[in-house]
Parts: structure tokens; sequence; C-alpha cells
């Protein structure tokens, strides 16, 4: 590969025998040692290669702001595909549309209270009861008739009772403002149409068809769901309206995602099928029951709840909305925590509402009998208080969870099981539920959509798409260990059987910890399980070639002690964990490890008593790759990234909580921050990556400190290989529609300044390529005869570049992994930037190849390697900054940035 990339940089013949020359005086060796980062080591000089010497020429830095590049020419690569997606055309009759914008006062941020005001006036106006008038619940209305903005801003809307909250208002003012008459049109213009014309048409359409779904179903983002009690299903239901309960307070329910978006020539409504997860609108008390996983007689029988009940019990109802029916009228109220006390030994003084300052305490229990004629038959639980203030103490069997609430906490184990359990289904059955939604909702006729001269095509859009070529991938051979085995996976898997990893590491110096106790990993079970994951490693090239020097039953608050022991006694390469179950131990022992530089590897132990070829086997690859040796490469990388060095980077912006008590893999401390994570390739291949991330405020949009993980990545990269690169190929994971430019604007600028804070000049070609997982397109085989396995999904390596790409941009659908379970969600790619003018077909090779490249497993995943590996590191910082007292200084200079192995896998 190195002299590739040393031949690479000759463009004219009469410098071939200058070079030969030169390479022949010159003592230079093939790597750099670098003493230090802020040694500025990249600049030419007498110990710079040659091929640097002849690529790169200074260029004054262009400060204008980038421009998206345009689309290319379909490639022609691959077998072609008839493809169906679940989009489905939209036509118009040309109407013409008023925009108005509206202003509520008092103005209170909720789209469900602004649609029942603005519902109100409609009803209370009667020159606007026949008026089609839409309103997407924030400040635009869109109408096919002029409105009388005069007379509607004169009117006074009473919503009393809508709003059961002391502190909101019941009396609302709306003032419409005309902004604009435009005539509407479904057709994507080629060229350089306005895009703010293009958004306002799309925004105007998608909020005619959400009209109808936001006044019949309850709202979730862009998706609609049927909430209502009593409804639980079965989970082979088909599509339905009711709910699968998941256990723990929680429940799944069906729904439909629907959003008008733009593809090659035209609007299409993409629908497709929603679930998510609410908590189980049930009393209170019963709520208890399932969060603390016991039978709801244990919790009435009288037993006052432990300290640790407690906790877990106000770590879910914390933020909750409950309702009182005690009342005349319903109230809601939103929890604050639940007491430490129990019911029977809360008191309080009425002094401040009744004017009495000597009056006695009074216990709750009596208040309720006096005020409510109310006895409480819970006396032994605890209460809850609500309200901003907590002023309202409320007891739990007078509450009941709000139905509605969607949860956003963290799923476990058992959970996730049966929410994939629930919602899984294989393409056939997916598309054939799209289609019963178009049925069911009846979009061809909508009511709103009729009036503003719209309709929605029956039947789903039909592309076309390619299968792109297999890359071939190289293992070692087990008899000729410099012999390469070259291996071609079938449908995005293969089989390691027969063959040894391209770089298996030997292992000498080793340790066994075992954290789980003696009566769960029995001495027998741990000496079976070490002697046939030595026996596997040895067969596939990583040959254990010592006995272990410790092996020892440990206590989890042993864990920090035993490894400072590990360090300090021996020499070791691998620490091997067993660990029971999921526990605060993994977290210890990662933060410790990586401080300390010791690699660990944690088994859970139901994997060390059950243990099969297989696991052991994709263990083995987790602790080469940690390790420093390599499991596999690609045989033939598309030639324009082949001959000249190119740095590889994956980039994820990780804005989830970082907060939460029970999890190891997070921290209080940390709870205003999002982790950006960033790895760089290390070798030529490219299979080794070196991990960068920073914190950064939760807010921001783009990585903040990319100009020096950038500059990081890029040191690295000449350390590891002596080469400066040439080309940096960076896949940017999270983009967005509406961010798009945001991040190229930010973060390639930020790329273009770690290069000159190199070196003057030095400014390699860049292509920036971004990714989007979270669109709800899904592709179905048109044929039969195309339909894969079980689930009957598109094949593996299925490109999409044309149908429901726009037509001005570079964007492109791949499916590169097999789907198991379910419909295969294909991964949207944005090519956003392209100095190394890499042909479109290399792009999408390339990028499909790299999803064979990551060193966990034997198949090819969803997304490239390299982002791949930037998600892992986000899930190692979380647990690194689960302790608050980390030190981000200290941990850079001695924890997962070191460069003898990938850590993080």
């Amino acid at each position: 590969m190195e002299d590739q990339w040393l031949l690479s940089a000759i463009y004219d013949d009469d410098l071939v025998e200058k070079l030969k020359v030169r390479s022949s005086t010159s003592s230079r060796s093939t790597s750099i040692n670098v003493p230090s980062l802020e040694n500025e080591f990249l600049s030419s000089s007498s110990g710079s290669r040659v091929s640097d010497d002849l690529y790169l020429h200074p260029i004054e830095e262009n400060r204008e702001p980038f421009k998206l590049i345009g689309k290319p020419l379909p490639s022609t690569t691959g077998r072609f595909l008839s493809l169906l997606a679940n989009h489905f055309q939209i036509t118009c009759n040309g109407s013409i549309i008023h925009q108005y914008y509206i202003r509520f006062d008092p103005d209170i941020p909720s789209k469900k209270l602004n649609r029942t005001i603005l519902r109100t006036l409609q009803e209370q106006n009667p020159g606007l009861i026949e008026c089609p008038l839409v309103f997407d619940g924030i400040h635009t209305v869109y109408s096919t008739e002029l409105i009388n903005v005069k007379e509607v801003n004169n009117s006074v809307i009473n919503v009393a009772g809508v709003v059961n909250t002391k502190e909101s208002p019941n009396l609302f003012k709306l003032y419409l403002t005309h902004v604009d008459s435009f005539l509407l049109d479904t057709k994507i213009i080629t060229g350089n149409q306005d895009q703010n014309q293009k958004l306002r048409m799309m925004h105007a359409i998608d909020t005619v068809f959400r009209q109808t779904s936001t006044g019949n179903f309850h709202a979730v983002l862009q998706s609609f769901f049927s909430i209502a009690q009593n409804s639980a299903i079965e989970p082979s239901h088909g599509l339905g309206w009711g709910t699968v309960n998941l256990g723990v307070g929680r429940e799944v329910c069906y729904g439909f995602y629907q959003n008008v978006v733009e593809t090659f020539d035209t609007l299409t409504m993409n629908l497709d099928v929603a679930t998510t997860t609410f908590y189980r609108p049930v009393a209170l008390v019963e709520f208890l029951a399932e969060i603390l996983e016991v039978p709801l007689a244990t919790v009435t029988d009288g037993r006052s709840l432990s300290d640790v009940q407690k906790k877990k019990f106000n770590r879910e109802v914390a933020g909750l909305k409950v309702e009182t029916r005690h009342c005349s009228c319903p109230r809601r109220f939103r929890v604050a925590r639940c007491t430490w006390k129990p019911t029977e030994n809360i008191s309080f003084h009425l002094s401040e509402t009744a004017g009495n300052q000597d009056s006695k305490p009074l216990s709750l229990v009596e208040y309720y009998k006096r005020r409510y004629n109310i006895d409480l038959t819970y006396k032994h639980l605890p209460c809850i208080e609500v309200g901003r203030t907590r002023e309202c103490i409320l007891p739990l069997e007078l509450c009941y969870v709000v139905s509605g609430q969607r949860c956003i906490k963290k799923l476990n184990e058992q959970q996730i099981a049966n929410l994939i359990r629930a919602t899984s289904r294989n393409a056939t059955e997916r598309q054939n539920a799209v289609m019963s939604l178009q049925n069911r909702l009846k979009m061809d006729n909508d009511v709103n959509a009729v009036k503003f001269g719209l309709k929605v095509e029956a039947q789903l859009l039909k592309i076309e798409g390619r299968v792109l070529p297999v890359p071939r991938l190289l293992y070692r051979s087990p008899n000729l260990k410099r012999q390469e085995c070259v291996t071609v996976p079938n449908n995005g898997t293969w089989d390691m059987r027969g063959k040894n990893f391209y770089s298996g590491i030997q292992i000498r110096e080793w340790a066994i910890v075992c954290f789980a106790s003696p009566e769960i990993i029995g001495e027998a079970s741990m000496r079976s399980f070490v002697r046939n994951l030595v026996n596997v490693a040895s067969e596939i090239g990583m040959p254990f070639l010592e006995e272990h020097r410790f092996c020892r039953y440990a206590e989890p608050d042993q864990t920090v002690k035993l490894l400072e022991h590990l360090n300090e006694q021996y020499n070791l390469q691998l620490v091997l964990c067993i660990v029971p179950g999921k526990s605060v131990v993994y977290g210890e022992l990662k933060r410790k490890g990586e401080l300390l530089g010791l690699t660990t590897q944690c088994v859970r132990s139901q994997n060390v008593s059950k243990a099969s070829p297989h696991t052991l086997s994709n263990l083995c690859m987790k602790i080469n790759s940690k390790l420093g040796g390599i499991n596999v490469i690609l045989s033939s990388p598309p030639q324009s990234l082949n001959s000249e060095p190119v740095l590889f980077i994956g980039c994820h912006l990780t804005r989830s909580s970082l907060a939460s008590s029970s999890d190891s893999t997070s921290s209080i401390a940390h709870c205003d921050s999002s982790i950006a994570c960033l790895v760089g390739s290390m070798d030529g291949h490219p299979t080794q990556f070196s991990p960068i991330f920073r914190t950064q405020p939760r807010h921001q949009r783009t990585i903040v400190d990319m100009c020096e993980m950038t500059r990081e990545a890029i040191i690295n990269f000449r350390k590891s290989t002596g080469f400066k690169p040439h080309k940096i190929i960076i896949y940017r994971a999270g983009i967005a529609d509406v961010t798009v430019d945001e991040i190229m604007q930010t973060e390639l600028r930020a790329v273009r300044d770690a290069c000159a804070m190199i070196e003057y000049g030095f400014q390699p070609g860049i292509t920036f390529i971004g990714l989007d997982v979270t669109h709800h397109t899904r592709l179905f085989a048109a044929n039969e005869k195309d339909r894969v396995g079980n689930s009957q999904n598109v094949p593996a390596g299925t490109l999409v570049e044309t149908g429901i790409t726009v037509n001005n941009l570079f964007e492109f659908y791949l499916v590169s992994h097999a789907g198991i379970q379910g419909t295969s969600r294909p991964t949207k790619y944005v090519v956003m930037w392209d100095d190394n003018s890499i042909p479109s077909a290399d792009i999408h090779e390339m990028t499909y190849q790299l999803c064979h490249t990551q060193s966990r497993c034997t198949r090819s995943v969803s997304i490239p390697s390299p982002v791949y590996y930037a998600k892992l590191v986000a899930q190692r910082a979380k647990i690194l900054m689960a302790d608050e007292n980390f030190d981000m200084e200290r941990f850079r200079l001695c924890g997962i940035g070191r460069n003898d192995g990938m850590s993080f896998t």
C-alpha cells in the first residue's frame, strides 16, 4: 500500500528516473518518529516523503461560503433491480391559496391549544365555518378564500374548561396578517429553483394533509397514534390501532407516519407504519407495582416501601403527568417527586388559608376525609408532590397516569425484546401495511385535500435500483501464514471457518477476573470456557502462547484496587473479565482500565456458561482489534482511492441525555452536554482507527471542536503511516435536511482550518459525505425473485440514486446489510463536498466496501465502519464520563487515544 502511495505522486514521466535516484540515495525511513503533538512535524523538510514534495502546493484559501455539489450522471455499475418505495405521488389542479400569519394573545407554546382556539373561532364566526382553512399549529394559516382580517382580529375566544390549570388563561385574542398568495404546484423544476419557494410549497401541502390527521389522532412529531384505553391487542395484529404491554409501566402504540417530501421531479407523500412507546394510562398505584416489578397485592398489603423502592419509583414518576378525578372537574398535574414519608405520617398546617396562626397540624388522611369525604386506603404508600413549587401533595390512590404521554426514557433489555417482537414486520408485511394505511386513511379523497385541489395517488412509487458488486475480502491462510485467503460475502454475510485473521496478535501476558459469584460461574465452567476460547483463538490466528498469569474471583467493590494491582504486578496485554449480566462493574472496569492503559474484555456470565463457537469467534474478533490486530481487509478498493494516502474520518454527535442516576453509562455532572466523536484511520486499508471525543453544549447542532479534532486525526495518521494524507474522506452521521448547509459551512471550514494550522499551503482534497438514518423511506423488491430470506428484504448492496432523491444534489440510498428481522432501512447519503472529484461509481463502491470492514462480526453493517466506530466511541465516552471527577486532559494523555489498538471496540 505504501509503495502505491509513493508512486501516486508521479505526474510526469520525466520525474521517474529522478525519483529513483533520490530514493536510492536517501536514508529516510518509511516511518517518522514524532516527539509530541505540539510539534508541527508535517512541514516540508528533508524528512518529508518524496510524494509529499510533489503533490501539495500552497493555495490561497477561499473564504467564500461552500456550495453543495450538484447531482452527477447516474452510474451504471451493478445489476438492475425493479423497486417500490413507500412514497405516493401528489398531484395538484393549480389552486391559488392565501397564506396568513396568526398571533395569539396571550401566546402559549402549545399546538394543541392553538388548534383548539382556531377551531373555536371558526365555530363562533359564521363566515369561517365553510371556509377551507388549515393551520400548522404554530403561526401559519392557509386558505383557498380570502379571510376578513378586520372581523377576525376583533374576536375574543373563550376556551374555558379546555385548560385545567390555575396558571392558564381562558380568554384569547388572535390577530391575522395576510402574507402572500401563490399557486399550488407539486412539480419540481430541474435547475436553480428558489429553495425558499420550494420549502413554502412543501409546508403548505404538508399542512393540508396533516389537518385531518391532527383532528383524528394523537400527534407525536411527524407521526400519529390512536390513544385509547383498554385497547390491548396481540403482537400479531397486523396494523390495528391498539397497544401492546411492554411491562414496567410502558406500552407500545401503533400508528402511522406521514410527511410531504421532495423527490426527483415531484412532491410525494412518504407514508409508513409507526410505533412508539407510551406510559400506560393506569391508576398510579398499579403503575407503582409495575415499576417495582411486583404483583399489585404486594404494594397494597400494608407494608411500607423500602428506600431503594422509593428511589426507583421517584426516578420513573418525576416529570409524569397525572390526573385526579375526585373533584367535580378532572385536574391534571405534573409530578415533581414522590414524598419520602408514607401518607399516614404527612401532616400540615392550614394557617395560611384559614387565617389562624394557632391551628393544629392536620394529617393528610384527615384532610381528605373532612374535605372530600374520602377514606384513604393505602396509608402506607408515599404521596406525590406536584406543580412547580410542589405546594400540592396528592395520595397515589387518587391519581391516574394521563394517556398519550410518550416515554423517551431508556428501556430495559426485556422491554426492548418485547418491543422488537411487537413491531417487527418483514418487507412484504410492511408493504401490505402501508397500502392498508393508504386505503384506511383515504388520502386520495381527503376532505381538506379536495378543497385545495390536491390528490394522492393510490399506488406505491416505482423506482429503479441496482445491486452493487460484492467486495472481496482478504484473510490469511491457516497453513501458509503469508498467503492471502480471498472471501466473497453472500448477501452481506461470510464464514471465517478455515481462515486466519489478516494480522493476528500473539497473547502472552493475560489475566482472568470473575466478578460473578462461584454459585453462578463455577470453577469448572470457567476452566471450560477458557479452554474453548484458547482453542478457537488458536484456530483463527490469535494464539494464547502462555497460560494466564492471574485467575481469581472478585467482588464488584474491588474493581479499582484489583486493576491497579494487576497493572503494578504484571505487564498484561489483556484482562478477561466475567461480569454478572448488566452490572455497574462494567463501567468501573472501562473507566479504570482506560486510565491505566489496561485492555479489558468483558464477558457476560450467561455467555460463559453457554459459550458457542460463534460467540467465542466474535469474542476473538473484538480482542484482536483491541490489541492492535487486523481481522480482515479489502482486496481491491476503488482505484481512485488506492494510489494515494487517504485519511478516512467518521464523525458522530450524540445529543442524547448523559444524565441518569441509575445508569452506569451517564453522569449527572454532564447532563447539559453532548458528546462529539471522531475517528481517523491509521493505516491504508483502512481497518484501524484512532478515537477522539470532546464534550460541548447540548444545544449545539454542529461539532464545535471539529478543527482541533481533525488536526489531531491528521497528526495520528502521519505518525502511524509516515505520510501526509493527500485526500480526506469524511463520513458525518446525523445529517438532517434542515442542517445540511449549516453542518457543511461550519465543519468543512473547520477541516480546512485544521489543515492550515498544520502547515501553510497544506490543502488535501476533501470529500464530505453526510448520513441520515432517521428517515422513513423503505424499499421493496417489485419482483418476488429479488426478495431475500424470510424477511423478504431487498438484497445487500441495493443502491437507489434516482426517483426518490432530489434532482439538484448528490444523494443516494444504500442498503448495505442483510435484513435478518423486520424491514431493512436504507441509509441516505448526501455528498456535500468533493475536492477529489471522485467518480460517483467509486463513491458508491467505496461506501459499500467500508460497510464490510468493521471488526466485530462477519457481516456487513448498515453504515460505513468509520461512522460505526464513532458511535462506539460515543458509547464508551458516556461510560467514562459517568465519573463526576472525570479528567478529560488526563484521559487524553493516557487513555483512549493510545495507538496500540482500538480499545473502544
